[in-house]
Protein backbone atom coordinates (compact mmCIF):
# COMPACT_ATOMS: atom_id res chain seq x y z
CA UNK A 1 0.00 0.00 0.00
CA UNK A 2 0.99 3.45 -0.53
CA UNK A 3 -0.32 6.57 1.39
CA UNK A 4 -0.47 10.06 0.63
CA UNK A 5 -0.21 12.40 3.36
CA UNK A 6 -1.24 16.16 3.29
CA UNK A 7 -1.43 18.98 5.00
CA UNK A 8 -2.61 22.14 4.72
CA UNK A 9 -4.21 25.15 6.71
CA UNK A 10 -7.97 26.53 5.61
CA UNK A 11 -9.43 29.78 6.08
CA UNK A 12 -12.78 28.28 6.96
CA UNK A 13 -12.86 24.06 7.67
CA UNK A 14 -16.74 23.59 7.02
CA UNK A 15 -16.30 25.41 3.94
CA UNK A 16 -13.22 23.93 2.39
CA UNK A 17 -14.90 20.53 4.01
CA UNK A 18 -18.30 20.67 1.71
CA UNK A 19 -16.66 22.83 -1.25
CA UNK A 20 -13.24 21.22 -1.53
CA UNK A 21 -13.04 17.91 0.18
CA UNK A 22 -16.46 16.36 -0.18
CA UNK A 23 -17.21 17.51 -3.60
CA UNK A 24 -14.22 15.27 -4.94
CA UNK A 25 -13.07 17.66 -7.49
CA UNK A 26 -10.15 14.82 -8.84
CA UNK A 27 -12.21 11.19 -8.64
CA UNK A 28 -10.63 10.04 -5.54
CA UNK A 29 -12.30 6.42 -5.97
CA UNK A 30 -11.81 6.93 -9.90
CA UNK A 31 -8.10 7.81 -9.26
CA UNK A 32 -6.86 4.67 -7.30
CA UNK A 33 -7.23 5.85 -3.78
CA UNK A 34 -8.82 3.01 -1.62
CA UNK A 35 -9.30 4.45 2.03
CA UNK A 36 -9.22 8.14 2.96
CA UNK A 37 -8.90 9.78 6.60
CA UNK A 38 -9.24 13.27 7.41
CA UNK A 39 -8.25 15.08 10.54
CA UNK A 40 -8.10 18.43 12.04
CA UNK A 41 -5.27 19.49 14.02
CA UNK A 42 -6.11 19.87 17.65
CA UNK A 43 -5.39 23.27 18.38
CA UNK A 44 -6.09 24.57 15.23
CA UNK A 45 -9.26 23.16 13.44
CA UNK A 46 -8.77 24.75 10.26
CA UNK A 47 -5.45 22.95 9.80
CA UNK A 48 -6.23 19.84 8.06
CA UNK A 49 -4.22 16.31 7.31
CA UNK A 50 -5.49 14.09 4.88
CA UNK A 51 -4.20 10.55 3.98
CA UNK A 52 -5.04 8.93 0.64
CA UNK A 53 -4.08 5.01 0.46
CA UNK A 54 -3.49 3.70 -2.83
CA UNK A 55 -2.71 -0.24 -3.73
CA UNK A 56 0.00 0.93 -6.05
CA UNK A 57 2.47 3.47 -6.47
CA UNK A 58 1.49 4.39 -9.61
CA UNK A 59 -1.64 5.19 -8.71
CA UNK A 60 -0.51 7.32 -6.24
CA UNK A 61 2.08 9.48 -8.36
CA UNK A 62 -0.28 9.76 -10.38
CA UNK A 63 -3.22 11.59 -7.66
CA UNK A 64 -0.01 13.55 -6.76
CA UNK A 65 0.76 14.93 -9.65
CA UNK A 66 -3.24 16.19 -10.03
CA UNK A 67 -3.11 17.42 -6.71
CA UNK A 68 -0.26 19.68 -6.97
CA UNK A 69 -1.81 21.01 -10.17
CA UNK A 70 -5.31 21.66 -8.63
CA UNK A 71 -3.56 23.33 -5.58
CA UNK A 72 -2.06 26.13 -7.82
CA UNK A 73 -5.88 27.59 -8.84
CA UNK A 74 -6.57 26.47 -4.96
CA UNK A 75 -4.27 28.31 -3.62
CA UNK A 76 -4.67 31.13 -5.71
CA UNK A 77 -8.44 31.73 -4.92
CA UNK A 78 -7.35 31.19 -1.21
CA UNK A 79 -9.17 28.52 -0.44
CA UNK A 80 -6.23 26.19 0.82
CA UNK A 81 -3.03 28.06 2.43
CA UNK A 82 0.59 26.19 2.50
CA UNK A 83 -0.16 22.21 1.03
CA UNK A 84 2.43 20.01 1.95
CA UNK A 85 2.60 16.64 0.50
CA UNK A 86 4.60 13.52 1.59
CA UNK A 87 4.28 10.22 -0.25
CA UNK A 88 4.88 7.01 1.85
CA UNK A 89 5.33 3.02 1.18
CA UNK A 90 3.20 1.71 4.48
CA UNK A 91 4.95 -1.32 5.51
CA UNK A 92 3.38 -2.09 8.31
CA UNK A 93 -0.24 -1.64 10.13
CA UNK A 94 -1.87 -3.17 12.87
CA UNK A 95 -5.25 -2.37 14.41
CA UNK A 96 -5.82 -2.82 18.66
Amino acid sequence: MYLLHIEHSVPDYEAWRRNGFDSDPLGRRQMGVVRHRVGRRADDPNHVMIDLEFATREAAERMAAALRQMWVGAQARGLINTPQLTSFELVDSVDY
